[in-house]
């Protein structure tokens, strides 16, 4: 049998949970429940949610006037927000404390004379809800080549501002670029979750003392910071896997007489962890 070692930090986060938790409470009422879009970035948890009743739409024109609408954690787009009002649905509001947090942080950031650059990937949900809420140009970048021509363009003030689930060791790498440059006038402002940093901190310590282990990431394949611990994993040098849930291990090459760390995205569910971790303890076993 394997030695499989968890992560200390697993399943979902506060945020999540805080979301899963609206979703069902909203369908234990009995009203029809549309989900608009994915409430948080796992298909597990999404199809547990469709068992109970709800229904996943991608557009307001979906939605029955009569209907309760889950929004999902990432936030909601200003312009989804006023279709929903018009519609006259009712809306139960799921976005994470933390990212709503970001949203007052940028506007007050904007109103008081800054430019923003976010540290983030544009086509993520929750930076295209921040954008719709700022009135001004906001420059995205993710990687140091972008980050050196926006500041190459752009004057004082600037202020920079982090994606909730941008990788950890990306932000740092900006902010030593940003001392070794002396840009003194630019004001950065910590955004990072600190649910996803503590478990890229407990990754990078496990990868230290255990190089030879193999490090199985669980969570979804559109979330960014499951995304992260993976990317981490492979900087690192350890061996790594991504996986969805215990199907998708089932059809990996694993190597037998090996040793095992588990990690998970903050919208992974526990049972799907548990599966996982049950699973690899039995490798090898015949």
């Amino acid at each position: 049998m394997a030695k499989v070692r968890l992560a200390p930090s697993l399943g979902f986060c506060e945020g999540v949970q805080r979301a899963f938790a609206l979703a069902e409470k909203a369908l234990s009422k009995g009203s029809p429940v549309f989900l608009l879009g994915e409430l948080i970035h796992n298909r597990d948890a999404l199809a547990s949610l469709c068992m109970k009743g709800a229904r996943v739409v991608s557009c307001v024109e979906d939605i029955p006037s009569n209907a309760v609408v889950v929004t999902r954690s990432h936030g909601i787009p200003r312009d989804l927000a006023e279709s929903l009002s018009a519609k006259g649905v009712r809306v139960v509001d799921t976005t994470c404390p933390k990212v709503k947090k970001v949203q007052v942080l940028a506007k007050r950031l904007e109103r008081e004379g800054y430019k923003i650059v976010l540290l983030g990937e544009r086509s993520h949900p929750e930076v295209q809800a921040l954008l719709s809420y700022l009135r001004k140009g906001v420059v995205v970048v993710s990687t140091k080549s972008e980050w050196q021509q926006v500041f190459q363009r752009n004057s004082p003030p600037l202020a920079v501002l982090a994606q909730t689930t941008f990788p950890r060791s990306v932000f740092q790498e900006f902010t030593d670029w940003v001392q070794e440059n002396a840009l003194s006038w630019v004001r950065i402002v910590p955004t990072l979750c600190d649910e996803t940093e503590i478990r890229q901190k407990q990754l990078e310590r496990f990868i230290a003392e255990n190089p030879e282990d193999i490090v199985i990431v669980v969570g979804g394949k559109h979330s960014a910071n499951t995304r992260s611990l993976f990317v981490l994993a492979q900087k690192k040098g350890a061996r790594v896997f991504w996986v969805e849930n215990v199907k998708e291990l089932e059809s990996l090459q694993l190597p037998f007489q090996c040793s095992f760390f588990v990690t998970s995205g903050t919208s992974t569910p526990g049972f799907v962890v548990a599966e996982v971790a049950a699973y690899l303890e039995q490798w090898g076993a015949e």
